[in-house]
């Protein structure tokens, strides 16, 4: 079946195209976005976790250490990890989203302000759990420190997190509570 009539593109091509855009619009702007704010991320892992090296610094502080004690790539550690999350994270959330907002309202009757709530929150769910092993490499990359290092890139922790913290399972600690903070926040993002 030919997708170009004299009027245009089909229907289904038009489709076709709209999901590749969603999909790519999505990422990149999940992309952009993060490491927009990449040295904050960093300076608020290390800070949580307690990092022995700047625990003792505040926030502006650290952002100012880490340049002196690790080079400018310093403020950028782990987003690597988060470009390669951060991609299919914002696809499948974005696609998700709109998949979820037609299977509601055609399974479940549900339309207007709750079908929206619902179809973000899943959407979030989805994407979470779809994309938290390479969160977690991120988080563990974001957390070394030159000269401190456990893993040595992102093949590297993904090998050593499945071979010493019990494989598949080792991907997935914490990601409970993630979960139940995402619901909201995707509705929030999305609406």
């Amino acid at each position: 079946m030919d997708k170009q009539g004299p009027a245009g593109p089909s229907a289904a091509a038009r489709r076709d195209f709209y999901w590749l855009r969603a999909f790519v619009a999505g990422g990149v702007a999940g992309c952009c976005a993060k490491t927009t704010i990449a040295p904050l991320d960093r300076v608020k892992i290390l800070l949580q976790a307690h990092n022995h090296h700047y625990k003792h610094l505040g926030v502006f502080s650290t952002l100012c250490a880490i340049p002196q004690k690790e080079g400018f790539l310093g403020l950028y550690k782990g987003n690597g990890a988060m470009m390669i999350r951060i991609f299919p994270y914002g696809a499948i959330q974005f696609v998700a989203f709109e998949q979820y907002k037609k299977l509601i309202k055609v399974q479940l009757g549900i339309s207007g302000l709750v079908h929206n709530l619902l179809a973000g929150s899943m959407a979030g769910i989805t994407a979470v759990i779809c994309t938290y092993p390479l969160d977690m490499v991120r988080a563990r990359l974001a957390f070394q420190v030159k000269g401190d290092h456990k893993y040595t890139g992102i093949i590297h922790a993904f090998k050593t997190i499945y071979t010493k913290e019990g494989g598949f399972r080792g991907f997935y600690r914490g990601l409970m509570p993630t979960v139940v903070g995402m619901a909201p926040y995707s509705v929030i993002h999305l609406m």
